[in-house]
């Protein structure tokens, strides 16, 4: 079963101080053979039970990797729907302010309409680039 040792040390120099720290952290299913030995002569059964309590261990390890791996799938699933969310909801934007540009210069307010449509480009522009540098770990500049 799991066994931890922790070993602390300040080692000191006449202009230096230093702290050593090491910790093991033994994680095996079952003890080792000497120990099972001595287990075994105070009660001749501890070998079963030993064996049935590294399998429920053994069982309850793949049980939460299989749960951390499927709450990971889970994650990027939603991750990959807020995309393309976004790339919809974006092309809703830029279809209305093209609607809206075209409905300006349709109705005599030719300067607004084309100055209106540079902005929405713009805009557009500069939240996809936006997006694409923070998904490439660059930071952006404002």
């Amino acid at each position: 079963m799991a066994k931890q040792r922790r070993r602390a040390q300040i080692t000191r120099d006449k202009n230096q101080q230093g702290h050593y720290v090491e910790e093991v952290f033994d994680d095996n299913l079952l003890p080792d053979a000497a120990e099972i030995r001595q287990l075994h002569e105070l009660d001749p059964n501890i070998i079963e039970w030993l064996k049935s309590r590294a399998e429920k261990e053994q069982n309850f390890r793949h049980d939460v990797y299989i749960k951390r791996v499927n709450l990971v799938a889970k994650t990027e699933k939603g991750l990959r729907w807020i995309n393309y969310l976004g790339l919809f909801f974006s092309f809703l934007l830029l279809a209305g302010g093209m609607y809206l540009s075209y409905f300006l210069i349709e109705h005599d307010h030719q300067v607004v309409g084309t100055i209106f449509t540079g902005v929405t480009l713009i805009a557009i522009a500069s939240l996809f680039m936006s997006k694409v540098k923070s998904n490439n770990g660059e930071k952006t500049k404002k």
